[in-house]
């Protein structure tokens, strides 16, 4: 069980959005006891993840390794820094990969909490499916305020945690859960549309008749295919490779047959079933009529259309940040800015994938004008910070929620990755496998440590793509500071001493 390191009043807990500031305080403290596991860190996979640990390269193996080896016998120094021998769980959960972000999101808290997934009867009624999804035993129970959760996504995993995020701060959740938005100690998001991606429009989404999809478009066939995947529920297949978990569209075949079955025979036996009669009342959905038109892709309830512009701009007009949550998002960029058409044009590379340099390119120089009135975006302020993309995603976008302007109240914006503490502090040269890294003093050291709560600590990296960091590990040097600084940096939060300023 993680540390009951952070103790709330209930005045605290119900002021989300005061400033406070967070420092790492001296590990000798008596809250932050050494034997204590870590917080357990939350993955969550973007769109169309496959669902497995595997997604995540060789992350878990680092937090698996409880300490650095070069400081295994290190003591505490002076500014409180010291490695953490403890293993920090990890958590894999496994929403619907191209459901909503709404389904995604409630999907998440009760595979972490436990019970039967309620997406909500207004929300269910309003597209058509089903208000109860599969039931989860929980893969973290005791998950609260007082035992919050790190949480990791990736491209459309990171818009997730920040919609539940939103919905904790709601009434959605049942009130026996004590739902609350400080259950989530850090949000970190890498390669993010929190503003949406023209990618989507590119591949299928209109813009004119929203939620709809072009018929011919790659976003339509992919929809067939899922469509087809799903009516089949062939078991062992999703076992092995995917489970789009859709369940609550009633899409399978067995649900159909089942459907027609309990119609023909009258359900003379069971009709007593108060919960049958609740499932009897779905909506069942034969595979002719979605092929034909679906009623999952051709509405606003799936990821393809959460991810447009539109739908995050709607998002982000009711979001907000939460003061005693850490924010950070890692922005990545493969394109640089043509001197004459001022479109942007991804470099090529033989290691980048062609599909992803042909997407780059079209998002680069992507037609806004003609569509102006349809796009929630300034022409003349905004439109060129649209261009430069890590071929999924603009880099506007990436950086995090909300409008377009940028102030120290919001967001702080840093160029590389951040530096490694413990390579800092022991004055290591780039030779030794990263990059960026020189000797420095003291006072250097104390600004790494220190982190502030309820603004986005965001870190732009160029040459980068949207897969280059996660899903797949390629063993470069950018993937290890990636990979070794996020340790690090939760490592840094678990030890920290909430000390409220008032300002």
């Amino acid at each position: 069980m993680p540390p009951e390191t952070f103790i709330y009043d209930s005045q605290e807990q119900s002021e989300f959005s005061n400033k406070n500031s967070y420092l790492v305080s001296n590990t000798n403290d008596a809250n932050l006891n050494e034997e204590k596991i870590p917080i357990p860190v939350v993955f969550v996979e973007g769109f169309l993840g496959a669902g497995k640990p595997s997604y995540w390269g060789t992350l878990q193996s680092i937090f698996s390794n409880p300490s650095d080896n070069r400081n295994n016998n290190a003591n505490e120094d002076k500014n409180g820094w010291k490695p953490c021998h403890k293993i920090r769980p990890c958590i894999f959960v496994t929403p619907g990969c191209g459901s909503s972000l709404h389904d995604r999101a409630v999907e998440i808290f009760y595979q972490i909490k436990g019970g039967r997934v309620d997406y909500g009867e207004e929300h269910a009624r309003q597209y058509g499916h089903s208000r109860y999804g599969r039931e989860y035993s929980g893969l973290y129970t005791e998950w609260s305020v007082s035992k919050p959760l790190h949480f990791l996504g990736h491209s459309l995993g990171g818009v997730t945690i920040w919609k539940l995020q939103q919905l904790l701060a709601s009434d959605f959740f049942p009130s026996q859960f004590e739902p609350h938005p400080d259950m989530v100690r850090s949000l970190t998001s890498v390669s993010a549309p929190f503003k949406g991606s023209q990618g989507v429009y590119i591949l299928g989404s209109c813009t004119e008749n929203l939620g709809s999809v072009r018929p011919f478009s790659f976003g339509a066939w992919l929809s067939r295919f899922v469509h087809i995947y799903e009516f089949l529920d062939i078991k062992w297949i999703k076992n092995l490779t995917y489970d789009f978990n859709c369940d609550h569209w009633n899409f399978s075949f067995t649900k159909n047959l089942k459907s027609m079955w309990d119609e023909y025979m009258g359900n003379k036996n069971i009709s007593h079933d108060l919960n049958y009669q609740k499932l009897k009342e779905e909506k069942t959905y034969g595979l002719l009529q979605c092929l034909i038109k679906s009623p999952w892709m051709y509405c606003k309830d799936n990821a393809p259309y959460d991810m447009t512009i539109h739908a995050m701009n709607d998002l982000n007009k009711n979001s907000r940040t939460f003061k005693n949550t850490f924010y950070r998002a890692y922005v990545t960029s493969i394109t640089s800015q043509d001197p004459i058409t001022k479109f942007h044009r991804p470099q090529f590379s033989f290691t980048l994938p062609l599909p992803i340099y042909l997407l780059s390119y079209q998002i680069g120089s992507f037609k806004f004008s003609s569509k102006t009135k349809e796009f929630p975006i300034d022409p003349e302020k905004e439109l060129p910070n649209w261009y430069e993309n890590d071929g999924i995603c603009p880099k506007i976008s990436q950086m995090h929620p909300g409008g377009f302007e940028c102030n120290d109240g919001m967001c702080k914006h840093h160029k590389g990755f951040p530096n490694l503490i413990t390579n800092i502090r022991d004055h290591k040269r780039p030779n030794e496998g990263f990059e960026n890294i020189v000797e420095v003093d003291d006072e250097i050291i104390k600004d790494n440590l220190k982190y502030e709560p309820g603004i986005w600590d965001v870190w732009e990296i160029n040459g980068i793509s949207h897969f280059g960091l996660i899903p797949v590990w390629h063993g470069t040097k950018d993937q290890e500071l990636f990979f070794k600084g996020y340790k690090e940096y939760l490592d840094c939060l678990d030890k920290l001493d909430i000390n409220k300023k008032f300002s």
